[in-house]
């Protein structure tokens, strides 16, 4: 699932690419990720292989922020014993360091986590004054993680700024749920709904959205069980326990939500197909007049109950079978209509259903 987020979600990728772009042109980076961005190992894993690939002679460190003043940790950890005994009082560190031609730093890309808010700002400054002394050699980049968007718009001079919330949408989320529900074992007919149904409900976290997909008829029959056993049960890959947010009144209105995008449709296309079917015998019924006083004379604008009553009086000619689904399909509208959600069995119904239409 983690190199089918990173590899094959269309913006998700062009997010790791604009890493790699960034830091191979020489740009340090503020990269804003979300507080469970999806897979982090395998990001930082990724971006390394293709920062190889773009400059075989550089290497990726990801460095915890240091305790130390930035300048003083860097010169401590990349400059030979040699070289820190030529620093002299008088000259900042990131001057130092950035004039400084015999050291690894110059062949590095430090990527730098868990930076207080109160540390942020130094590092920028250090970057900034770094780069303005770097003269005539390949100096290091430094790229930034931050769980707050704000920080990003502080991005000093020639820094880049990468916010993941800016760039990956609702859809690319529902484009994941998609790719991995093609996948699942539930029936052909439902894997569209499964995807529509996890995005809706888990679009916040997406290896929570893998966890509720790979269980898919699980999933589908009782969402809110689900996924307190995978809180229950299951860590996300930084090895955290999973959270959410939502309660199960929220989660059921989020079905609501998803059965009206995905099975309301299928209704509506089922009672346009059915009229073409009958449509002399409804016609030989018109006019009529609908609850509301409206006087209706085209087929087409008959709605399901009314078809249900043709069909009960004789009006339209249909055995036990086509009667039972004709009034499946007005159940399911009228509590759709009625905000209430339908069950697995009834959407299962429909949804195969509407697979022949």
């Amino acid at each position: 699932m983690d190199r089918l987020w990173w590899n094959h979600i269309t913006k998700a990728h062009k997010f790791l690419e604009d890493i790699v772009a960034s830091a191979a042109e020489g740009k340090s980076i503020i990269l804003s990720l979300p507080a469970y961005v999806p897979w982090r190992d395998t990001l930082l894993e990724l971006v390394e292989e293709q920062l190889k690939l773009e400059n075989p002679k550089n290497a990726l460190d990801q460095i915890y922020c240091p305790k130390e003043e930035v300048g003083l940790f860097l010169l401590n950890r990349y400059c030979r014993s040699e070289r820190r005994a030529t620093y002299r009082y008088g000259m900042t560190y990131a001057e130092f360091l950035g004039k400084c031609e015999d050291t690894v730093l110059n062949d590095r890309y430090l990527w730098v986590t868990d930076i207080p808010q109160n540390r942020f700002d130094e590092w920028i400054r250090f970057i900034v004054e770094y780069n303005k002394n770097v003269v005539d050699k390949t100096p290091a980049v430094f790229i930034l993680e931050t769980k707050g968007e704000g920080f990003a718009n502080r991005a000093g001079k020639g820094m880049k700024k990468l916010v993941f919330d800016r760039q990956i949408g609702w859809y690319d989320k529902f484009a994941f749920c998609a790719l991995a529900a093609a996948d699942n074992r539930c029936r052909e007919y439902l894997r569209p709904y499964l995807a529509e149904l996890v995005a809706t409900i888990c679009s916040e976290d997406i290896e929570l959205c893998a966890a509720c997909v790979t269980r898919g008829q699980e999933f589908l029959e009782d969402p809110a069980g689900v996924i307190r056993d995978i809180i229950r049960s299951e860590c996300r890959s930084s090895q955290e326990n999973y959270t959410f947010s939502l309660s199960e009144e929220e989660i059921k209105t989020r079905v609501w939500e998803t059965q009206l995008k995905s099975v309301f449709p299928v209704i509506e296309k089922y009672r346009s197909a059915f009229i073409r079917k009958h449509e002399k015998a409804i016609s030989r019924a018109l006019p009529i007049t609908s609850s509301n006083g409206e006087k209706i004379t085209n087929p087409q604008d008959v709605e399901i109950g009314t078809l249900v009553y043709m069909a009960g009086k004789g009006d339209i000619s249909l055995d036990p079978a086509g009667y039972e689904t004709l009034a499946a399909f007005r159940d399911a509208r009228n509590r759709l209509a009625h905000l209430t959600a339908l069950a697995l069995d009834a959407v299962d119904l429909l949804l195969k259903k509407g697979t022949s239409l």
